[in-house]
């Protein structure tokens, strides 16, 4: 995952927080992920996991998918 990315994710899961009126503690107890790794994780400075993110998805009820970047498409032109 790339800073960039790495930005993405936790922008998404900062704008889910905020739309559900809740904290990163509320987070890191629902979801089960230590409060000190989220944060390091919202900070981008090092990447989620698979199964973090299973588990911040399904904390706030979203498909993982919500709180991942789609793939950028690239021209395969020669």
């Amino acid at each position: 995952m790339t800073t960039d990315e790495r930005q993405l994710v936790a922008v998404a899961v900062a704008s889910e927080l905020d739309r559900l009126g809740q904290s990163k503690r509320w987070l890191a107890d629902r979801s089960g992920i230590a409060y000190s790794t989220l944060r390091r994780k919202m900070q981008a400075s090092t990447d989620f996991t698979v199964t973090e993110l299973a588990a911040i998805a399904a904390a706030l009820e979203l498909s993982p998918s919500v709180l991942v970047p789609s793939p950028r498409v690239t021209d395969a032109s020669p």
